[in-house]
Order: structure tokens, then sequence, then C-alpha cells
């Protein structure tokens, strides 16, 4: 008798798993929770009054204006190595978006930040991202424009300097891709780096983007949050389990 029990259970269980008997009942196996995808940009998502995100464009070059200048109010530019009078000079993407509407996370399954453009020279061009390093309680500005009025190359908020010009950051790679004429460049992020910006929003100082390949002029032009196209802001899509 108990042994018919055990083995009818095991031939049913087998069955439920497999889905192979045409008159088989098959009971669905429960999520373990509940999984939701969040997504950020500007304009859009998580509703059109989002304005959560926040870039700005390093520029490393031969005068001032360029090497101590605030990029954080424009529509769109280059990222890479750039030809100014003939030497190489290098600008990076400075980007973080406020997470503060996930209050129900218990873990993070992806994160991916996708950054859109026009076009790469002179064919293709590989960004790595970077996470950026910064003490939890001075964190980078993002800006108003011009001279010392924000983030800049040498400068977090136009005043304070970075450790290391070009911005601080922790030097292992997080992702990297290779851009061509489609110009959309999408980054895996840690799921663990991301669920300590949603736990802790005072340690999200964001990444850095930047080129593979300086040893050449080459760069994509990519578009920031303030490009009047709302579809081609950056977008961080976040994937977690619901329990937090």
């Amino acid at each position: 008798m108990w042994g018919r029990i055990v083995l009818s259970s095991l031939c049913f269980s087998i069955a439920a798993l497999a889905g192979c008997a045409d008159d088989t009942v098959v009971i669905p196996i429960p999520p373990l929770a509940d999984t939701v995808t969040a997504v950020f940009q500007d304009g859009v998502m998580p509703d059109a009054l989002y304005r959560g995100t926040r870039d700005a464009f390093l520029k490393n070059g031969p005068s001032n204006e360029l090497r101590n200048g605030n990029f954080g109010t424009v529509e769109a530019d280059r990222i890479g190595s750039i030809d100014i009078g003939g030497d190489l000079y290098e600008t990076r993407l400075i980007i973080k978006m406020d997470l503060s509407s996930i209050t129900d996370c218990s873990e993070v399954v992806s994160a991916r930040l996708t950054i859109f453009g026009d076009y790469a020279a002179p064919d293709s061009i590989t960004l790595a991202a970077f996470r950026v390093i910064r003490p939890a309680w001075n964190t980078w500005v993002e800006g108003i424009g011009g001279v010392t009025q924000g983030v800049s190359w040498t400068t977090i908020d136009g005043t304070a300097p970075w450790n290391v010009e070009g911005g601080d950051f922790d030097p292992a790679v997080l992702d990297e891709t290779t851009v061509r004429s489609d110009t959309c460049a999408t980054f895996s992020l840690p799921p663990a780096l991301v669920n300590g910006w949603i736990l802790h929003p005072e340690a999200n100082h964001g990444i850095i983007i930047g080129s593979c390949d300086l040893s050449r002029e080459s760069f994509a032009f990519i578009r920031a949050r303030e490009t009047a196209k709302s579809s081609w802001r950056p977008r961080l899509e976040i994937i977690y389990l619901r329990g937090g």
C-alpha cells in the first residue's frame, strides 16, 4: 500500500515536471518571488514627470575652457579620442539616475544602461563603463554650463578637485560594448552595485563611460538627457525581486 502511494506520487511529480502525459494534470510551480521591471528615462519612465537623470561630458583639452568647463547642459557630444590641433584629447560621459522610487526591492536580478547617439567615427568604437568613486557626502554636480559651474574634467562641482583628473573611478571594467553605425550602446551593470544604489542612495555616484582606444581619433556621438527627443535619452532598465 505505502509502496503504491509513494510510486504514484513519484510518477505524478515526474509527469508534472515533464508535462509528458496528455491526461496528466500539471500543477504549475509558483514562483519564489515576484519579478518587477523598472525603467528609468527622463520624461518617459517610470512616468512622464521623471527627471532623475544627471549627466555631463568631461572634456580634456588644451584650454581651461575645456578642462574646467562644465558640459552638463548640452544635448549631445562626442565620447572618445578627439584630435585638437594635432593632439588627441579624451572626452568621457558621467551619468547617474535617481532610483528612489524603488521601495520594494529585495534583490536586483539584472540592470542595463543604454545610451543613444547618431554615429561613430571612423567606423566603430569600443566603450567601457566604470563605477564612479566619491565620498558619500561629496558627490559630483551636473552643473549649469560654463567654466567652473559644475562637474568637469578637473573638478566634481566646479571647485573641489577630482583625486585623479577625468573622474575618480574603479579601474575594473563593469562592461564594454562596441558601437558602430547604430550608435546604441548598452552596458550590463552588476546587480550588486545597483542593489547598493537602491538601498543606499547616497552611495550612488553613477558610472563613467569612456573609450577603450585612445591611440587614434575615434568617437561616438552620444545624446544626453537634455536631448529633445525623449526616446533618445539615456535609459536604465532594472529587473528585481519584490520583497524589500
